[in-house]
């Protein structure tokens, strides 16, 4: 059983154990980066808390995996919201964007704090989860359709399908409260592991592992929303509260933070595929060429000599 700290980032992903390792889980809370990724697009507010929600997935489910580059959660459908997209680093760098259909009615209804439909939001579609370590390494993908309710439903159905490790997940977000608030947002995971036997087994029999994990998920079905994204709650003392007679096992936090991997040379890059003919259909009114960032907002504007200092390539 591990004591509460009192010390934490105001961002961070707290990976823990119980049981000595019969369960592991991830405490996510991504407030400040959630705060930073809204309040560079004038999304509407239910499609603004649906993204909050999926960048602190995206931080919850990436933590739980060893790799070196960029984990991507995204998620398509047929509704008023046709795609979320967050990503996060290995070294804890997050950003998230979302495309919509400003037309549909209801995207900017209040709602309440639970967790955002994705029946009514993102309709059919497919959630899916990409690991990409760099080109000379293969990419990792798994794929689920979005037939639950919410974003942990699918999930939790595709670890079920896919992975066959029982997960239990709860996310909330929260949008600001009066006028010096920001946008909130967190996650807890748990999961159980393979009962392996021996003497280093964290559990002997499948009847004392199965009322350990009955009891986990139960202790996590009690946090609620308020005790989630209570920036003055410390990690530790929420997982204290919740799991200390459960043999909690704290390991290092990571630090999170809003980190948008766009630049102008990566932007002159790409520009210089295009014909002359294509970039001249790009051109504004005043002749020059504007790339914005998806991410984070970003406007990368091109004049004549911009253009014509682009490499060769970009004339043929």
């Amino acid at each position: 059983m591990t004591e509460p700290h009192t010390h934490q980032t105001a961002d961070f992903a707290l990976p823990f154990l119980l049981h000595n390792g019969a369960a592991r889980g991830r405490l996510v809370r991504v407030s400040g980066a959630a705060e930073e990724i809204l309040s560079r697009h004038a999304y509407p507010r239910q499609v603004s808390r649906l993204l909050a929600e999926t960048a602190a997935l995206a931080v919850t489910l990436a933590d739980a995996l060893k790799f070196d580059g960029v984990f991507t959660l995204q998620a398509k459908g047929s509704g008023p919201v046709r795609q979320l997209v967050a990503d996060v680093t290995s070294a804890g760098m997050l950003r998230a964007c979302a495309t919509f259909d400003a037309d549909a009615p209801g995207l900017d209804d209040a709602g309440t704090d639970a967790e955002v439909s994705v029946q009514a939001l993102l309709g059919t579609g497919y959630l899916a989860f990409t690991v990409d370590q760099g080109d000379n390494t293969d990419r990792y993908q798994g794929i689920v359709e979005l037939t639950g309710h919410t974003l942990t439903e699918c999930i939790h159905e595709y670890f079920r399908s896919s992975e066959q490790l029982e997960t239990t997940i709860k996310v909330a977000s929260r949008p600001p409260q009066g006028e010096d608030g920001h946008w909130q947002a967190g996650a807890l995971m748990i999961q159980r592991m393979p009962l392996h036997g021996g003497t280093d087994s964290p559990m002997q029999d499948e009847e004392e592992a199965e009322d350990a994990w009955r009891t986990a998920v139960v202790l996590l079905g009690s946090l609620t929303a308020t005790e989630l994204l209570d920036n003055t709650l410390p990690g530790p003392d929420l997982l204290y509260r919740l799991f200390h007679q459960e043999e909690l096992r704290l390991s290092a936090e990571k630090t999170l933070a809003f980190g948008c991997r766009c630049s102008r040379e990566r932007v002159e890059h790409t520009l210089a595929t295009f014909t002359v003919e294509s970039l001249d259909e790009m051109r504004q009114d005043d002749g020059t060429v504007s790339v914005v960032c998806q991410f984070c907002s970003t406007d990368y504007v091109f004049t004549d000599a911009d253009l014509a200092a682009l490499p060769r390539e970009a004339a043929s």
